[in-house]
C-alpha cells in the first residue's frame, strides 16, 4: 500500500514516533534523526534489565537537551514489582517526578496506585505488557490512571480503529507498535522464561526461549517454531495512521543506534510521503533537519539495522501472513548475491549492492534448516544440527577485508559487478547457490557516528526544575524584589532584595527581560527555573548587580531547601506505601484450627464425575481441605454437541448434589471474534443464578459492565494473570471488587511471605497449588507456519504437537480455536507446601486441569497428592524454592 492519505479524516493525525533508546548513543541517534520522543529504562525496574539502561543523573543531563529540541523522554518502569522493593520504587518515581520525565511507562498496578496516590504529577502510560487488547481493556486502563495505553502488537488496524472511535484521543492517547521483534506469546502473558531459569519476562529478564530451536515429536520436523519475524509497517503505515494511533512506537532498547537512526528515519520519510508535507517539528535539531530522503538508501539502511524477515503481523487481519520464521531467528541483513563458484577459499558473486571493505557478511545455505511435515513429507531432509548451528551462531559470517574486480584488490564494489571476495581462514566454505547478505556497512557506520553525539548548541550538565514566581513590592520606603522558588506548587524558600523607588531614566523598564536572563539558570548550584513569572508594577528600576546578588542569596539556600522537600516527600509516601493495613482479625498463624478451601478449574465436563468420586472416598482426609467451589472455563472445542442449557444443566446438579458454588472464568484473552460466543456463555451462567465469576485481564471489569451483568455478580475473584506481587497491587485489585486475589504462578516463597504479612484484611490470599502453567498465550500459530499458511481447521485439526527443546525438556502446543497455548510435559506444583502457605494466611487453594486432557486416574492421583499435602512426582515448583530475577 502506498500513497497519500485522506487527512480529513477525523482520525487522521500525524502520530509521533517514539524511538527506543538503550543507551546514550541511541539517546541521541533518537534525537539527530528526527524521533519525536524516546522511551528508555534505568539500571533497575525495567523490561530490558540488560541494556545499558540510564542513571537518574543521565537524566538531568539529558532532560534540558530533549526539552530543548521538542522531544519527549518517557521512562519504562514496566515490570512487576516484588514487595520488598516498594520503598526503592518511592525513591525511583520520586527522582523521576523530580527530573521532570514526560511520562512513565507501567505494568504493575500497583505501582500505578503508588504514583496516582503520592506522585500526581508523574504522567502514567499503560505498557503492552498490562496485555490490553479491546476497548474495554482501555476503558479499565483510564480508571486505574493512565493518559495512555500501548496496545498489545497482535491487534487489527480495524480493532484499533473502532476503540479510537468509541473513546476520543483527549481522553486517552493510544500507542501502537511499528517496527521491531515481536513476541510469540502476548506480552505480559510469557511465563516459559520464568518457568525455566527464573528469568521473567514480566520482570525484564527475559531468556528468549521463544527463539531456541526446538523438534518435533509426534510428527516429523524441527525448527524455529515460535521465532517470530520482525515487525515492519513502513508499506502499511496508512492503516495504523487511519486508525487514529496518537504513536508509532519502534522496539529495540537492545539495539544499536545505527538500527535506530535507520528505522526512525524510515518512519519519518514515510509520514512525509502519507500526509504530503514534512512532518518533522521545527525545533528538532539541525542534523534531522538535514536528513535526506532517498527512499533507496533508506531502506538499504533498515535493513542494515538489526533485522529478520519483515510483517506486517496482524495489523490486515488474523492469518494473512505467515508470520513465523521456521527457518532463521536472528538479523539477516541485506541481500548482497550469490555465489556463482567456489575457488579454494575464493568465492565469486554479482553484486546485488554496493560493498566496501570492512562490511559485514553472511553466507547462508541455499536450502532451509528447518523441517515441516506438512510441506516437506514425513522423512526429513535436514538434520537439527543445522537449526542448532544457526542458533548458536556457528554460521559462515566474516568482515569482509580482500575482494577484486577484474582481478584488481579493490575497496569498494558498485552494484551488479562480479567480484571475488576472499574468505578468512576460520570461516567454513559455502557452496555454489548459498546466499550472501550484508549484516554490516562501514559507510553506515561512519555517518551514524556523526549523530551519536550531541548537537553542537547542547551542553551537558546535570540540572534540576525549579519554579521562580518574583514580585514586586513599592512602598514609601523604595521597592521590594522577593523571589520564591517552588515545586509542585508548594513554596521551597524566599529571599528578597530593596532599592530606590526610582523609574528608569529612558521611560522603558527591562526588569522582566533582566530576571528571566539573570534566573533562567542556576548553573552553579544545578537547577533550572522551569518557568518564571512576575507578578506586581515591573517599571520600576533595579541594577543588575541588585539582580545577581538575588540570585546569590537565592543559591546559598535553595540547595538545602530542595532536599529537604523531596525527602520529606519521599519519605511520607514510603511510610504510607509501606505501612500494613489494619487487621480486624488476628494474624493469621493463630487462627485454629486451620479450615481451608478447594476450588477446582475445569474446562471439560467429564471431570465432574471424577471429581466427586474422589471426595466421596477421601472425605475422612478433606476435614481440614474443603471442596468449596468449581471454577468452569467454557471453550468451544471441549464442548462440541452440548447446548448452553444442557452444559448449564450438568453445572448446577453437580453444585447441588455436592454442596459447592460455581464460579464462571473469563478467558485472559478475549478478542472481537471470540467475544459474541463468550457473551452468550456468561448470559446463560448468569440465567441459571452462576453470578461468581473470575476474571484474567483488566479488560474484563468493563466488559462486565458492557454486557450488563456487573451488578448482577455476587463474587469476583483474580486470576494469577492480574498479577499480585506486592501489597499495593493487592490493594488496588480490592478497591476494584475483587474479593479473593489470587497469587502469581511465577512468584517465589520469600516474596509470597513479604506480601502476605500485610495483606488487606478483607480481600483473601488464593493460592494454585497444580496447574499446566500456559507457558505462551499466542494468537501466532505454528500450524500455519508449518503450512506454510493458515490450511483451516479442517486440514490442521487444532492439533496438538508434542516437542523438545535441546535440554531435553518436553513440552506440549495445543490449539484451542486458532489460539495457541503451550505448556510443559510437567505441571507446576506446590501440593506438597500447602502447610507452609496456611502459615502465612492463605484459606484458599485452587488446583487447575485445564488445556492437557486428563483421564480419571491421573486427575485423581492429582487431586488425592492435594488432599495429603503429598508431592506431585514429575512436577516443578517454579520459582517457589528460588528466587524469581
Amino acid at each position: 500500500m502506498s500513497g497519500t492519505l485522506n487527512t480529513n479524516s477525523s482520525s487522521a493525525i500525524v502520530p509521533e514516533i517514539l524511538a527506543p533508546a538503550g543507551g546514550r548513543e541511541q539517546f541521541f541517534a533518537a534525537l539527530n534523526s528526527g524521533a519525536d520522543a524516546v522511551f528508555l529504562g534505568l539500571k533497575t525496574f525495567n523490561a530490558r534489565a540488560r541494556a545499558e539502561n540510564f542513571t537518574a543523573e543521565d537524566l538531568r543531563e539529558l532532560m534540558p537537551i530533549a526539552n530543548r529540541h521538542g522531544m519527549k523522554v518517557l521512562v519504562t518502569l514496566n515490570i512487576l514489582i516484588k514487595n520488598a522493593e516498594l520503598p526503592a520504587l518511592v525513591e525511583t518515581l520520586a527522582t523521576l517526578e523530580d527530573v521532570g520525565v514526560h511520562a512513565i511507562i507501567v505494568q504493575d498496578t500497583g505501582l500505578a496506585r503508588i504514583c496516582k496516590t503520592y506522585f500526581p504529577n508523574l504522567r502514567m502510560h499503560a505498557s503492552t505488557q498490562l496485555a490490553v487488547h479491546n476497548l474495554d481493556g482501555v476503558r479499565a486502563a483510564m480508571q486505574l490512571g493512565f493518559r495512555r495505553v500501548v496496545l498489545a502488537r497482535e491487534l487489527t488496524a480495524i480493532e484499533i480503529k473502532k476503540i479510537r472511535a468509541a473513546i476520543p484521543r483527549e481522553e486517552v492517547e493510544l500507542e501502537a507498535f511499528c517496527h521491531g521483534s515481536l513476541c510469540y506469546s502476548y506480552s505480559g502473558l510469557c511465563f516459559f522464561s520464568g518457568a525455566e531459569d527464573a528469568r521473567s519476562g514480566n520482570r525484564g529478564e527475559c531468556a528468549y526461549t521463544c527463539r531456541k530451536p526446538y523438534k518435533i515429536l509426534n510428527e516429523a520436523g524441527h525448527g524455529f517454531l515460535f521465532s517470530m519475524k520482525d515487525l515492519n509497517t513502513v508499506q502499511s503505515l496508512e492503516l495504523l495512521v487511519d486508525a487514529g494511533v496518537d504513536t508509532l512506537k519502534i522496539e529495540g532498547r537492545k539495539k544499536d543506534a545505527q538500527y535506530v537512526s535507520g528505522v526512525v528515519q524510515a518512519y519519518r520519510n514515510r509520514l512525509d510521503q502519507i500526509f504530503g508535507v514534512k512532518t518533522l517539528r521545527p525545533e528538532a535539531p539541525e542534523n534531522a533537519q538535514g536528513q535526506k530522503s532517498d527512499a533507496a538508501q533508506i531502506n538499504d539502511e533498515l535493513a542494515l539495522g538489526f533485522q529478520r524477515a519483515g510483517t506486517s503481523f496482524f495489523l490486515k487481519g488474523r492469518y494473512h501472513e505467515n508470520v513465523i520464521d521456521l527457518d532463521n531467528p536472528t538479523h539477516k541483513g541485506q541481500f548482497a548475491g550469490t555465489v556463482e563458484s567456489v575457488s579454494g577459499r575464493f568465492v565469486v558473486m554479482v553484486a546485488a549492492c554496493a560493498l566496501e571493505r570492512f562490511d559485514g557478511l553472511r553466507i547462508d545455505p541455499s536450502s532451509t534448516v528447518y523441517h515441516s511435515a506438512p510441506q516437506h513429507g514425513v522423512e526429513s531432509k535436514t538434520e537439527i544440527e543445522g537449526v542448532r548451528a544457526k542458533y548458536n551462531n556457528k554460521v559462515c559470517h566474516f568482515s569482509l577485508r580482500s575482494m577484486y574486480v577484474n582481478g584488481n584488490l579493490t575497496a569498494e564494489a558498485r552494484e551488479g559487478e562480479r567480484i571475488k571476495i576472499e574468505l578468512p581462514d576460520d570461516v567454513p566454505v559455502p557452496s555454489a547457490g548459498d546466499q550472501i547478505f550484508r549484516t554490516r556497512s562501514d559507510a553506515l557506520r561512519r555517518r551514524v557516528d556523526k549523530l551519536i553525539k550531541p548537537p553542537v548548541d547542547s551542553r551537558l550538565r546535570p540540572l534540576s526544575d525549579v519554579h521562580l514566581a518574583f514580585d514586586v513590592h513599592a512602598d514609601g520606603n523604595g521597592t521590594t524584589l522577593r523571589v520564591t522558588a517552588e515545586k509542585f506548587g508548594k513554596k521551597l524558600v524566599s529571599k528578597e532584595v530593596s532599592a530606590p523607588a526610582l523609574r528608569p531614566q529612558n521611560g522603558v523598564s527591562r526588569l522582566a527581560e533582566d530576571v528571566k536572563q539573570t534566573f533562567s539558570t542556576l548553573g552553579n548550584i544545578g537547577f533550572q527555573a522551569s518557568g518564571i513569572n512576575i507578578s506586581g508594577d515591573t517599571e520600576w528600576f533595579f541594577p543588575r548587580s541588585l539582580l545577581k546578588e538575588l540570585k546569590r542569596n537565592l543559591e546559598a539556600v535553595l540547595p538545602d531547601a530542595f532536599k529537604k522537600f523531596l525527602d520529606e516527600r519521599m519519605r511520607a509516601a514510603i511510610e504510607g506505601v509501606t505501612a500494613n493495613p489494619p487487621r480486624k482479625s488476628a494474624p493469621p498463624s493463630t487462627l485454629q484450627p486451620l479450615n481451608s478451601e478447594l476450588g477446582l478449574k475445569i474446562d471439560r465436563l467429564e471431570y465432574l464425575a471424577w471429581i466427586a468420586e474422589i471426595f466421596a472416598s477421601e472425605s475422612n482426609i478433606c476435614r481440614h481441605l474443603s471442596l468449596t467451589e468449581i471454577i468452569f472455563e467454557p471453550k468451544r472445542a471441549f464442548l462440541p454437541e452440548l447446548s448452553f442449557a444442557e452444559v448449564t444443566k450438568v453445572l448446577t446438579d453437580f453444585a447441588a448434589r455436592h454442596g459447592v458454588a460455581l464460579r464462571l472464568a473469563l478467558p485472559t484473552v478475549l478478542r472481537a471474534w471470540d467475544e459474541p460466543l463468550m457473551k452468550r456463555w456468561a448470559q446463560e451462567f448468569f440465567d441459571a443464578g452462576i453470578t461468581e465469576v473470575e476474571i484474567g485481564n483488566v479488560g474484563h471489569f468493563d466488559m462486565l459492565k458492557r454486557w450488563g451483568l456487573a451488578a448482577r455478580v455476587t463474587s469476583m475473584s483474580s486470576d494469577f494473570t492480574l498479577y499480585t506481587l506486592n501489597q499495593q497491587a493487592a490493594l488496588q485489585w480490592h478497591e476494584n471488587g475483587i474479593s479473593t486475589i489470587t497469587l502469581s504462578v511465577e512468584d517465589d516463597s520469600a516474596n509470597i511471605k513479604s506480601l502476605l504479612a500485610g495483606y488487606p484484611d478483607s480481600a483473601a490470599a488464593q493460592a494454585i497449588l497444580y496447574k499446566d502453567t500456559p507457558l505462551f498465550i499466542a494468537e501466532s500459530c505454528s500450524l500455519t507456519a508449518l503450512h506454510n499458511g493458515c490450511p483451516t481447521s479442517k486440514v490442521c485439526g487444532y492439533r496438538t504437537l508434542e516437542i523438545q527443546n535441546d535440554e531435553g525438556e518436553i513440552f506440549y502446543v495445543a490449539h484451542e480455536s486458532c489460539k495457541s497455548v503451550v505448556y510443559s510435559k510437567q505441571p507446576f506444583a506446590l501440593s506438597h507446601k500447602r502447610s507452609f502457605l496456611e502459615n502465612l494466611g492463605v484459606r484458599k487453594f485452587r488446583a487447575d486441569f485445564l488445556t492437557r486432557e486428563y483421564n480419571r486416574d491421573g486427575l485423581c492421583a492429582v487431586v488425592r497428592k492435594i488432599l495429603n499435602d503429598e508431592v506431585i512426582e514429575n512436577a516443578h515448583t517454579a520459582n517457589f524454592n528460588r528466587t524469581l530475577l
